[in-house]
């Protein structure tokens, strides 16, 4: 199903947003999907089949024209603004869907592929707290110069989510989960911006979980898939298998 995308601003004003998985009245957890360059809602939707779980709901905003920023995740942040920061906001309002139905900041896991990985990682810099957790494959933090790249919520003001942020002395990601799966040969993504991607998340108090596997794959792998699954278990206190439904 398909729905306009309230409360986003700029060059994402029009986006959709698309839910799936468990309705409303059962959802326990939310997934926030968000596509890469090219792709759509509905083919990451499909996707996330392999991990749901009932009382799992999706929910995947879509970036107009399939692009969520038009110069390179490398490029200097101005290159590509003010579309980031209306990328941004999709993933803001996709978690407000998510605590309209029930479903607050500490049951939603962020899933970002790719250019949606970029645009994820740089949601939880600018809107950090605690969530269920994220994944963000074959993607880095957007920006030319990722030393510079910290998380930038302040402790005790109120996220996108309605939720306060997460107390200063656990660090403004107060532990939440982030997954960064890469390859070593991604040939989108040079390591050393996962690597550093990772480094400020740490800094910023997340658990991070950085797996670079060999070869030079780009996109959600199998092992991917299995991890989210297991976290969205975790969440649910259910320790099944992940199964398609």
């Amino acid at each position: 199903m398909s729905r306009p995308l309230s409360g986003v601003d700029g060059p994402h004003a029009d986006a959709t947003l698309v839910t799936g998985g468990a309705p409303a009245a059962a959802a326990r957890v939310a997934v926030v999907l968000v596509h890469g360059r090219g792709g759509t809602p509905e083919g990451l939707v499909r996707l996330a089949d392999d991990f749901y779980r009932p009382g799992v709901a999706f929910l995947a905003p879509g970036a107009v024209r399939s692009n969520w920023f038009p110069a390179g995740h490398d490029a200097p942040l101005a290159a590509n603004e003010p579309t980031l920061t209306s990328a941004v906001d999709c993933v803001a309002a996709a978690c407000r869907a998510a605590a309209e139905i029930g479903v607050g900041p500490e049951s939603v896991v962020l899933v970002g592929v790719s250019r949606g990985g970029s645009v994820a990682s740089e949601f939880l810099r600018r809107r950090p707290r605690r969530y269920g957790g994220a994944f963000v494959v074959s993607a880095a933090l957007p920006g030319a110069d990722l030393a510079e790249r910290e998380v930038v919520g302040v402790p005790g003001t109120v996220d996108a989510a309605g939720g306060e942020v997460a107390d200063e002395r656990t660090g403004p990601l107060a532990g939440t989960p982030v997954a960064l799966d890469s390859s070593a040969g991604d040939p989108y993504v040079p390591v050393e911006r996962v690597r550093a991607t990772a480094d400020a998340f740490g800094r910023a108090g997340a658990a991070v979980d950085l797996r670079i596997d060999e070869g030079d794959g780009h996109g959600l792998s199998d092992a991917t898939t299995t991890r989210i699954g297991d976290r969205i278990a975790a969440l649910l206190g259910d320790g099944a298998e992940s199964t398609p439904r």
